[in-house]
């Protein structure tokens, strides 16, 4: 019994014996699994790592490579002290590498009145009131100058929030902020300038506007009077000015002399930067040794000159030339429409001097006319009684030719008269009050045809109704065809003398004319026989040169023109006509 119960627990104990030898087997070949596996996977992640600090390193090759070509200059601080610059920066302010990095930028390179407003941003920045900000300053190069950045300064920080790192981007932007100066003066020239007519005026804006934008010491313009071939200063930015866009002794120079002069005539600006070397150069109020002329021009004719000088020598360069050249563009039209209309006002004040002059001389001269006719009647009446009583109180005595020649003295004694009543019309004619009023022509000619001679062998025809007028003055218009209609009368030769009155409308101007078929008028005399006193020759003896001049006279007074179609022996027709009568 004993010995089964032996026999029973040994295989029992084998069984387990067994069972753990197998579980111990297969942990060890789970283990050996586990170990392989955890040996690829430690190969894995070494060779993760490898290519991570490959790849950490070609980034950082990469940045290193990004920060040293960059053309902007980079700063990396930590609290305060710097860790990183590159090439670009180095290049831009012109020290070594050596020197920027054992000196404190902030305070030894900004400029003063910079250095206050970049401390309170980085003050913000340390206070975590501000994670980065921008801000234009200017940065001290080695030779002395300032160079104009703009700067972008982020902060990096660590785990806790504190700034680790400052990160400063800079850009040089001198040349944009000269750019966007220039375009500001042209803008504000322009704006300045816009709607003013008077030329001085215009001239002092562009004076000032390219004095303070540019930081000129003077600068002045010049107009060009072409009548007199001078460049007389109108406007000025220096101690030469006084209030009222005036200039203290304005300078004027003759073209092609001086150098504002040489570029008018050449109509090409003149750069001269060492004006002791420079035999052209003339001395206004100081003498300086740089100076800029640039020609203003219009319609391709130069109308005036923007001048500048400067006490140093080679001031200016081709940047000053193309800013002065597109000041002179922008204001050349402006400044010709004020030169045109002070040229139409100066040609206005002279007109209206003139005609008030004429208007005077005209008053004396027909007080004169007037005061000589009436001084010359007298006497001529005085004559022509003298000679009469002569004649009849010796008619017994006096032979046939002594009779002829008082009849003669008689004669001329008329036709004297006759000139002086002539003469007295024809200056009395615009002196008189001109009386508006309708007029019917085709009345007043008929009234004249009834009341003048005509002889028997001349005939007067009207070939149509001539028209009533709404604004005419009777009086002045009665002359006009009774001279018309007399001259055409003293000059007709024919056995059977014929006149024609006519009249017509077109385009609302009233065309007339007054046809014969006398003796017409050589072509030679067309042009002056509207002039006064002047006649027609051996065939007019008994005219006194006035009755056609009075005709023009009252047609300009109204506005109207006159003309004549004649052909010798074959008559003549004067045609007049007037507008919105």
């Amino acid at each position: 019994m004993v010995q089964k119960f032996y026999l029973r627990f040994l295989k029992m104990h084998s069984n387990k014996v067994q069972i753990l030898e197998r579980t111990l087997h297969r942990e060890r070949e789970a283990r050996k699994e586990a170990e392989k596996i955890l040996e690829q996977k430690s190969l894995e992640l070494w060779q993760t790592n490898q290519r991570i600090e490959a790849l950490l390193d070609d980034q950082s090759t990469q940045l290193k490579l990004i920060v040293d070509t960059s053309p902007l200059g980079i700063i990396l601080t930590e609290k305060g002290k710097l860790v990183k610059i590159n090439n670009a920066l180095i290049k831009l302010l012109g020290y070594s590498k050596k020197e920027l990095m054992h000196t404190d930028i902030n305070r030894s390179l900004i400029h003063p009145e910079d250095f206050i407003q970049s401390s309170l941003r980085n003050e913000l920045l340390e206070k975590n009131k501000i994670d980065e900000f921008s801000i234009q300053k200017r940065y001290k190069k080695k030779n002395g100058n300032y160079v104009l950045c703009k700067t972008n300064v982020k902060a990096i920080r660590d785990t806790k929030g504190l700034v680790k790192y400052q990160l400063a981007i800079i850009e040089d932007i001198t040349e944009i902020d000269k750019k966007t100066k220039i375009l500001d003066a042209l803008n504000k020239l322009s704006v300045s300038i816009l709607g003013k007519r008077d030329l001085q005026e215009i001239a002092w804006e562009i004076a000032r506007n390219t004095a303070e934008h540019l930081n000129l010491e003077d600068c002045v313009v010049y107009s060009l009077h072409h009548d007199t071939n001078t460049l007389t200063q109108i406007a000025g930015y220096s101690n030469k000015i006084i209030r009222d866009y005036e200039l203290d002794n304005p300078l004027s120079v003759t073209v092609g002399t001086g150098i504002v002069g040489i570029a008018a005539k050449k109509g090409k600006h003149q750069l001269v930067n060492d004006t002791s070397k420079n035999k052209n150069y003339q001395i206004d109020d100081i003498k300086r040794n740089s100076e800029l002329a640039m020609p203003i021009i219009a319609n391709g004719k130069v109308i005036g000159v923007i001048d500048s000088e400067n006490s140093k020598k080679n001031y200016f360069n081709q940047e000053h030339v193309e800013v002065f050249k597109s000041i002179a563009n922008l204001a050349s039209a402006q400044f010709n429409s004020a030169i045109s209309q002070e040229r139409e006002r100066k040609i206005q004040k002279e007109k209206d001097i003139l005609l008030s002059q004429l208007e005077k001389n005209n008053d004396e001269l027909k007080s004169f006319a007037h005061v000589v006719s009436h001084d010359l009647k007298s006497p001529l009446r005085s004559m022509a009684a003298l000679v009469s009583w002569i004649k009849e109180d010796n008619s017994e005595t006096f032979d046939k030719e002594t009779n002829t020649n008082c009849d003669l003295i008689l004669d001329k004694i008329d036709k004297m008269d006759a000139l002086i009543n002539g003469i007295l019309k024809y200056s009395s004619i615009d002196k008189m009050s001109a009386t508006k009023e309708k007029i019917n022509l085709h009345i007043l000619v008929n009234e004249i045809i009834e009341n003048i001679y005509i002889p028997d062998h001349i005939k007067i025809i009207i070939n149509t109704k001539l028209p009533s007028i709404a604004i005419g003055d009777k009086f002045r218009f009665k002359q006009l065809f009774q001279n018309l209609i007399s001259n055409a009368i003293k000059y007709n030769d024919k056995e059977e003398g014929k006149i024609v009155i006519d009249a017509h409308k077109k385009e609302g101007t009233h065309v007339f004319s007054i046809s014969d078929n006398g003796i017409g008028i050589e072509k030679k005399y067309h042009h002056k026989i509207f002039k006064v006193f002047e006649t027609l020759g051996k065939t007019n003896e008994n005219s006194t040169g006035i009755g056609l001049s009075i005709v023009k006279k009252i047609i300009d007074m109204y506005d109207g023109k006159i003309w004549i179609e004649s052909k010798v022996n074959d008559g003549t027709t004067f045609y007049f006509a007037f507008k919105n009568l």
